[in-house]
């Protein structure tokens, strides 16, 4: 049973290091005005994350001394399960990438084949002998955070209700790493709200992930909006067409079936036979300079600017952000969906208008699971940050 007086250092610790981790190297009389704290319990609780190695020290002047959060310290290892393949990453706080091990995937996407997986790029990590706070995973799914469970992942297979974190856990040595989990299109707006070079414009905002599949994700006030079933932003499965395209989900013509980036090819293939690009990317260059392959890309995005404009409508984002897999896309996309909005809103162009995410999905993805480890022990009482780091 923690005590009152525990309690309250522990929330305070918990708010100095938010308050440092948003600044940077900063005083601790900017930390005491701008949390609240007395400057003698901020000096006591930062000589003891200095002792422990989570802050650094350092003197940039004669007579001030600044702390900030210490590199060595806050590291996690980073896994991206995507449509072919599983990336892990050792990342530090600042988003910087030390190390990076690539798995293949094959199909039948099993959970059984994901975990094997997993264990092996987590084994690979560990002999590096590194100490890190925790391991965090993006997966594209419905999750559920909190109890480390994959509730569906329709992209993935017919996966339903599995136990992810347990399933790892068990099979990694006693005492590795905790591991949390979150959704790939929440960790893609996280790794973008803290290293996409947004700042705080992103505290309210509203992402939309297109790739094989489409997703979307919204932070309201800073925070993820999860929804009672963890569900909120899965768009992919609403019903958005009428040419009976099969989904992976099982139902017919689902939104991500006609935007998501096969759906697209194909809905702009079937009014022009002549087009070859295969890749969202190299249809977008082509539309460049070609109208009819403009106006056929923008007839092919409608059921997503439908989309957009209904969240728009229940959320009021103060800002859109489009995440494409290509790092060779333009603002092509955007300024399709910018149109449509505009249009079916009766916007002005003093409106908030989408814009490209400045992180593909894959490394806003692997950055967000990092994240998602950095604010879990950024929480009151957290075990993570209220212990020694975890070696492997």
């Amino acid at each position: 049973m923690i005590s009152e007086q525990t309690r309250k250092r522990l929330k305070n610790q918990s708010e100095i290091l938010r308050t440092i981790r948003r600044k940077g190297a900063t005083s601790r009389s900017f930390i005491s005005t701008s949390c609240g704290i007395r400057k003698a319990s901020v000096t006591n609780i930062c000589r003891d994350l200095v002792d422990r190695g989570s802050l650094n020290e350092k003197t940039p002047g004669f007579y001030r001394s600044e702390i900030e959060l210490s590199s060595e310290y806050w590291r996690s290892l980073a896994i991206f399960i995507g449509p072919g393949e599983i990336i892990a990453t050792i990342v530090d706080h600042n988003g910087k990438v030390y190390e990076e091990w690539t798995q293949k995937m094959g199909n039948p996407k099993t959970p059984e084949s994901i975990v094997s997986v997993i264990v092996t790029l987590i084994n690979n990590a560990s002999k590096l002998k590194k100490s890190i706070v925790g391991i965090g995973i993006s997966v594209p799914g419905i999750i559920n955070a909190e109890k480390g469970i994959c509730l569906s992942a329709v992209n993935l297979g017919r996966w339903h209700d599995f136990p992810l974190v347990e399933e790892i856990t068990k099979r990694l040595p006693q005492g590795s790493p905790r591991i949390v989990i979150e959704n790939d299109a929440n960790a893609e707006l996280m790794g973008n709200h803290w290293f996409g070079g947004y700042g705080e414009t992103l505290e309210n905002s509203l992402y939309i992930s297109l790739g094989e599949g489409v997703g979307c994700a919204q932070l309201l006030e800073g925070n993820i909006v999860r929804g009672r079933r963890f569900s909120a932003g899965e768009i992919g499965c609403l019903p958005s067409g009428n040419e009976k395209r099969p989904c992976s989900c099982g139902k017919m013509d689902c939104l991500q079936t006609y935007c998501g980036e096969l759906g697209i090819i194909q809905s702009v293939k079937n009014q022009n036979k002549e087009v070859t690009a295969p890749s969202i990317a190299q249809l977008c260059h082509l539309a460049k300079n070609n109208l009819e392959i403009k106006q056929q890309l923008t007839q092919a995005y409608q059921p997503l600017v439908q989309q957009i404009s209904t969240m728009i409508a229940l959320t009021d984002p103060a800002q859109i952000v489009i995440g494409c897999p290509d790092p060779n896309m333009d603002s092509t996309i955007p300024d399709i969906l910018s149109t449509g909005l505009k249009s079916l809103l009766g916007w002005t162009d003093k409106e908030v208008i989408p814009v490209l995410a400045g992180l593909n999905p894959i490394k806003s993805g692997i950055l967000g699971a990092a994240v998602s480890v950095f604010k879990n022990a950024f929480q009151d009482e957290s075990p993570i940050c209220n212990s020694n780091v975890n070696a492997f």
